[in-house]
């Protein structure tokens, strides 16, 4: 294991979390892993087993749902936080044996500096004297880790007094500071890290920045002291070599029409944790969608069933690849039950592709829609679906068991492109879908979408719209294809809302019902005003 090691200094916490999960969802197969050392302005995080009851006292300090496993946790200036995004298989850990050795790191790295530290059955974390110095918590995806842990080094403790730290009333908490350590959380960073290496077994790393050792020379009551055999220890630990390489600049900055409201409102957060209580995914937050918090913050969401890994690895997609979980039986009552506390009307149900299932899912799609119509009576469903590679016959008897009032398949790009954006799906396969559920059931609308921005050429989709007419499909989503991280596929040009709003006009001139065109278009953004039959031209964007 050769990681790469970034210094990311003070970042806002919600930004590096993105940064990590889209690093996570798309890396691919023998991306080296990395390691990122930084502190974030205060800020209370809630992990998936959180209960917002042990948050006492927010005092106007931001509150963030998160993915990571745990309860909640403070972090701010003068926090060490190291987040770990390995690839499990390649390093030959577990989930379980990956949070042994964050905390035997940090418990080698105290003993170092003469400071007795241990961990607690059924808590995890490091604590000295019974209070709290390092938190952990993790996510894994794909098999891959991101999150990691959080150690106090010389921060201001009150904040922790307004929460139950770690889901504890009355935990108390430290930090190193409190123990004579004389450095800041660079030198914390730099100390600790040989200490992680060595227990992720990590050898053979470029020269380039060593360890700097953050020890008090004496105790703290001022008398002299010999080299104990951990410090002795920690001379050679710190001796391996470490490469700390600055994070990269920001992917290239979006024109001035391109920009999407923070997702920070609260009934973003209510929604989250409604998500979270019923194991419940969005594509809003699987696939980065830059409408999130328009769209969670009037309460409408688009759900992905059958779990969050896809057995497809599009370079365009923010989804996980991985190997899908068996499916849930419960998860079309959940699904309903969330619905239904939501107060929707109209829900769109996406999924992964699962090439792994006989009929690519579709018989779940069809238990979903079931389940929700029977909680919610009165509400509209639309579909957004898979190709259903080569099982189209058998999909699609399972979907007319329960058809929705919309069947939606995306198309994505032009079939030039097909090879780079979309390998293993077909063009001609794709239009066949639409029209085969059309043909069944003419009276319920088939939708399409397609992202600009990929390198084609305005002919070529103007030649995608008349094949979508020519095989029946009656709406049409077009949007800007946005990067979510320098890990998918480049943009090659922004599309402005000029050439937006006239390939609008071109789709209506072909006879589409619906047409929402424009730079923030997504497939299933205000899918319910579409379904209406409401103008969505560029005022959507």
């Amino acid at each position: 294991m050769n990681p790469v090691i970034r210094e990311l200094g003070l970042a806002p916490y919600e930004a590096t979390f993105e940064a990590m999960r889209r690093f996570t969802v798309a890396r691919p197969e023998r991306t080296p892993d990395e390691i990122w050392l930084l502190e974030h302005p205060g800020v209370f995080t809630l992990g998936l087993s959180g209960k917002e009851e042990h948050v006492l006292d927010p005092g106007g300090i931001p509150l963030v749902h998160s993915d990571r496993g745990g309860q909640v946790t403070y972090h701010g200036p003068g926090q060490l936080v190291v987040y770990v995004l390995l690839d499990l298989k390649r390093a030959g850990l577990g989930a379980k044996r990956l949070v042994s050795v964050l905390q035997q790191s940090v418990i080698d790295f105290l003993l170092a500096q003469n400071i007795q530290a241990s961990t607690r059955v059924g808590a995890p974390g490091v604590y000295v004297n019974e209070r709290k110095i390092a938190a952990l918590g993790l996510r894994v995806k794909g098999g891959c880790s991101y999150h990691g842990l959080a150690l106090n080094v010389a921060m201001d403790l009150s904040p922790f007094d307004r929460i139950n730290p770690c889901g504890f009333p009355g935990l108390k908490v430290t930090q190193l500071s409190d123990y004579g350590f004389r450095g800041g959380v660079d030198t914390a960073g730099r100390s600790f890290l040989p200490y992680l290496l060595k227990n992720l077994d990590v050898n053979g790393h470029d020269a380039s920045v060593s360890a700097v050792s953050g020890v008090a020379s004496k105790p703290r009551d001022g008398g002299q002291t010999r080299p104990t055999r951990a410090q002795r220890g920690a001379e050679k630990t710190s001796r391996i070599p470490i490469k700390v390489i600055p994070m990269e600049g920001p992917l290239p900055r979006k024109p001035p029409w391109i920009r999407a409201k923070a997702p920070v409102a609260p009934n973003v957060l209510r929604l989250k944790a409604l998500l979270r209580q019923h194991n419940l995914h969005t594509v809003c937050e699987e696939a980065a969608c830059p409408n999130l918090g328009e769209c969670f913050g009037h309460g409408t969401a688009t759900f992905m069933i059958m779990g969050d890994l896809c057995t497809r690895r599009c370079p365009f997609c923010d989804v996980a690849h991985g190997r899908p979980e068996p499916l849930d039986p419960e998860e079309p009552r959940h699904l309903a039950e969330a619905v239904a506390l939501m107060g929707l009307n109209y829900v769109v149900i996406t999924s992964v592709d699962r090439d792994d299932l006989r009929d690519g899912g579709a018989g779940h799609f069809a238990e979903c829609v079931r389940a929700v119509r029977a909680r919610a009576p009165g509400i509209r469903v639309e579909i957004l679906v898979p190709d259903f590679r080569a099982r189209m016959d058998v999909a699609l008897e399972r979907i007319w068991q329960a058809p929705p009032d919309v069947f939606n398949h995306n198309l994505e790009t032009v079939p030039r492109l097909y090879n780079k954006v979309r390998p293993g799906g077909d063009y001609g396969w794709s239009l066949k879908l639409l029209q085969r559920f059309g043909e069944r059931y003419p009276a319920r609308p088939t939708k399409s979408g397609l992202m600009l921005g990929l390198g084609e050429q305005m002919e070529e989709v103007q030649a995608v719209l008349r094949d979508l007419r020519a095989h029946g499909c009656d709406m049409l989503t077009v949007g800007q294809y946005l990067q979510p991280s320098r890990y998918h596929l480049g943009v090659e040009r922004f599309v402005t809302p000029e050439e937006f709003e006239q390939l609008g006009e071109y789709a209506r001139g072909l006879g589409f019902a619906n047409v929402a065109s424009g730079p923030m278009v997504r497939s299933s953004y205000h899918a319910d005003r579409q379904a209406m039959g409401e103008s969505l031209g560029q005022s959507v964007a």
